[in-house]
């Protein structure tokens, strides 16, 4: 049975609950809001499956040995895809054109999208209609919900799949699968900081949905239409109910749909303080699956600096872990260009450390458990000073100025 601080520890990967045959495992928001397993012992018959499943319990929590040189013996590569519908990625849309290819071949995608509740979940499909719907970031942790079991399935019936997920989901499913023939699967891990709490962006939807008066269908939480790759923006989507007489009750628009775009770091609290790690899961502090030890087949990543052939839409940086994500790599159409491990590495730390807690996190944490109906000053609370210097410079006019002079002094 498996057994540990679940609080401190567990990454919420799901790989116990996926592996018990039994339905003993649950997997449940504690206070906080991040899921945990929940074991029921009267379904339990010590079959010892989770504790081979569990991540955690099988990768060294030894992080002394993570550096930028564990990926001394790496291909590295930059990458941008070629396809228009970049822009709707992340970055450069290398996961996109994986994916199409996997399609393309008849095979099987797994991936994080927004359900119907706008609930972050992993899924694993054979639609080109899902490959959309697992483009961009999500700012929350995703609940993989039986995609290892899925996944699994899918491999003994001799399917391709290619999996996209964070080190530690990327772990989960290396550990899941235990002696699974892996050849037809393809693993990809994104680079990540950490991963904020479904129950706070449940909190938050509330927050939003209150202030503009209307449901939130869709939010694009790297959104390149406003000012491209350069400048991050967040987009809420709102659809709002008709009045008696047909209108719509929304002054601000002439359709049942409204858009609301904010510079990410600018303007939005929920987004900036996720960057800031105010509420991000105890385990991403003391992240096991950095570096080499997540059993992926690449890494993929933001590489902000770009290059000029990718133009304002988006680029893509990644190590092959191994042949077979070498193989994958080359096997795309995108533009593919060679660069070196420290390339890479200098603007992607996360790559090998973990973020330190936050120094008000369980103060945050305190309220979020003590509220009954969230308000904005659950957040805006601890929005540090330099926030608010930056929104009071952006609307006076004079930020993106101050911003290219402390630049170019660098």
């Amino acid at each position: 049975m498996i057994h540990f601080d679940f609080d401190k520890d567990c990454c919420g990967c799901t790989a116990c609950s996926n592996s018990c045959n039994h339905g003993a495992i649950t997997m449940l928001p504690n206070k906080e809001g991040f899921l945990i397993p929940h074991v029921d012992e009267s379904k339990c018959v010590d079959c010892g499956l989770c504790d081979k499943a569990c991540p955690h319990l099988n990768t060294s929590t030894d992080r002394s040995q993570f550096s930028l040189e564990s990926f001394k013996d790496k291909k590295a590569y930059l990458y941008f895809s070629k396809d228009s519908r970049r822009k709707e990625s992340a970055s450069g849309g290398f996961v996109f054109d994986l994916y199409k290819e996997v399609l393309k071949n008849g095979g099987l995608i797994c991936g994080c999208e927004w359900n119907v509740d706008l609930e972050a979940v992993h899924v694993l499909s054979d639609s080109y209609d899902d490959l959309h719907k697992m483009q961009s970031s999500k700012y929350v942790q995703s609940n993989i919900q039986n995609c290892y079991r899925k996944i699994r399935r899918a491999l003994r019936e001799g399917k391709q799949v290619a999996f996209c997920g964070t080190p530690c989901q990327t772990a989960g499913l290396n550990t899941y699968l235990g002696k699974t023939d892996r050849s037809n699967l393809i693993s990809v891990c994104v680079i990540c900081h950490g991963v904020p709490s479904p129950g706070v962006w449940n909190a938050w939807k509330t927050i939003m949905e209150k202030k503009y008066n209307g449901k939130l269908v869709d939010v694009n939480m790297r959104d390149k239409s406003y000012k491209g790759y350069k400048t991050s923006y967040v987009r809420y989507a709102f659809t709002f109910p008709q009045a008696s007489d047909g209108r719509i009750r929304d002054s601000h628009t002439s359709t049942k749909l409204r858009n609301v775009g904010m510079p990410t770091y600018l303007s939005d609290p929920y987004v900036f303080l996720f960057t800031d790690d105010l509420y991000l899961r105890h385990s991403c502090n003391h992240c096991q699956y950095k570096a080499d030890q997540n059993g992926a087949d690449i890494i993929v990543g933001d590489f902000y600096q770009s290059v000029p052939q990718a133009g304002n839409d988006g680029c893509s940086c990644l190590y092959a872990m191994n042949e077979n994500g070498d193989k994958w790599i080359h096997s795309l159409d995108g533009e593919l260009l060679d660069t070196n491990y420290k390339t890479i590495g200098c603007v992607n730390g996360m790559l090998w450390s973990s973020v330190n807690e936050h120094p008000r996190r369980q103060e945050f944490f305190d309220r979020y458990c003590a509220m009954t109906c969230p308000t904005a000053n659950l957040f805006t609370d601890f929005l540090p000073l330099r926030f608010k210097v930056k929104k009071v410079m952006n609307q006076l006019g004079i930020f993106a100025f101050v911003r290219k002079f402390v630049l170019r002094k660098k």
